[in-house]
């Protein structure tokens, strides 16, 4: 069995690894530095709506990196235990951590929206879809 579908899966926590230490020192420095905000202020759910931009929109992407990539974690591993591991699953992998690597930039940094879509559907949008692609796969391969 190959183990290189667990590739992917450390980039995905790399990342959700990397937002969180960014969003950990935006906040210290929000409130050690910049003296903006106490820690009680920040520490409140959701982060108060005078809170900067980068503040509440790293806080957003945090979030979201704990709920819909669970999904993936949990694909990637049946498709290991099930002996499925194959060049095609590796390849959706790496694209779908490649589509959530430019969301978590752009929704951090940018996040600008056309009427009420956000532009960062257009790499949400990708990789939802090469996760249900993979899960179809998945299913249809027993």
């Amino acid at each position: 069995m190959s183990t290189d579908i667990f590739i992917p899966i450390y980039y995905m926590l790399g990342l959700t690894s990397l937002v969180f230490l960014f969003y950990t020192a935006i906040r210290i420095l929000d409130v050690a530095v910049y003296k903006k905000h106490s820690a009680e202020d920040l520490m409140t759910i959701p982060t108060p709506g005078n809170a900067s931009n980068l503040i509440r929109q790293a806080e957003r992407n945090l979030a979201n990196l704990f709920e819909f990539p669970v999904f993936f974690y949990v694909a990637c591993i049946i498709i290991y235990v099930t002996g499925k591991v194959d060049d095609y699953f590796i390849l959706l992998a790496y694209w779908f951590v490649g589509f959530r690597f430019i969301h978590s930039i752009y929704h951090i940094f940018f996040n600008g929206f056309v009427s009420v879509l956000p532009l960062r559907a257009m790499f949400f949008v990708p990789s939802w879809a090469i996760l249900v692609w993979m899960w179809v796969r998945l299913i249809s391969s027993f």
